[in-house]
């Protein structure tokens, strides 16, 4: 019995071993030197195994949308436990999200880089590089965006529809929000919102989207930097209400 459970277990690590290299490859940027791809990769399979040691058929999620989920979390954790951003770093990129807030606020329209650099009295150069942290610190992203049901944080990503065409959704009851961060995406600008639909739903890396985009890979990590700010405080306001 034993024996055929490890087998069965070589047989799943095999199934999903393309999706963990996809994922690992998806968050192989703006890494420190210490963590490689090959790390995200057994962080992956480890996450991996222990969903197949918790899943539930029960619940009717299927085996390869519970994996996704744990394959995910297990790569960011990973990189969160790296802690390489300092806490200076973390409080600037807290306050250009709080501009960007307060301007959209201020002036009922997003607010631009130009005018939000200028707000902080920084360069572009200052405000670019402080919006790159966002993809280096604890790997800032629509996973670390979460909201709260029945007492239990529910990961955002579970609000994008499954490839397969699983709406888990419906079983989360959490429709309302899924309206609300798609319109909230729509709103975006234009080079944000096309970096968060490419990345998010299209599963594209952030150098596949430069070569779309005909922009630089930090370019792209910038905006999406800049997108998960933006984002990030639409939600806050959304669950508040």
């Amino acid at each position: 019995m034993g024996k055929k459970r490890e087998i069965d277990r070589e047989k799943i690590i095999q199934q999903f071993l393309p999706r963990v290299k996809h994922y690992a490859n998806r968050y192989n940027f703006g890494l420190p030197p210490e963590l490689s791809i090959e790390d995200l990769i057994s962080a992956g399979i480890v996450g991996l195994l222990e969903a197949v040691e918790r899943f539930d058929p029960s619940k009717n999620v299927s085996l390869s949308t519970f994996a996704d989920f744990r394959i995910r979390g297990a790569m960011i954790d990973q990189i969160r436990s790296m802690q390489w951003a300092s806490k200076d770093a973390r409080k600037r990129l807290e306050d250009v999200r709080k501009t960007y807030n307060d301007l959209e606020k201020e002036l009922n329209r997003s607010a631009t880089d130009e005018e939000v650099a200028e707000r902080m009295n920084m360069s572009y150069d200052e405000l670019y590089k402080t919006l790159s942290i966002a993809n280096k610190m604890s790997i800032l992203s629509l996973e670390e965006i979460s909201v709260v049901t029945d007492g239990k944080p529910i990961d955002i990503l579970e609000m994008i529809p499954d490839r397969q065409g699983k709406d888990i959704i419906e079983e989360l009851n959490l429709r309302e929000m899924q309206q609300a961060l798609g319109r909230f995406i729509e709103e975006l600008p234009e080079h944000e919102r096309l970096v968060i639909t490419l990345y998010y739903y299209e599963e594209l890396t952030m150098k596949e989207i430069g070569k779309v985009l005909n922009l630089s890979e930090s370019r792209i990590c910038q905006l999406h930097g800049k997108a998960i700010i933006l984002l990030k405080n639409k939600l806050e306001a959304f669950l508040k209400d």
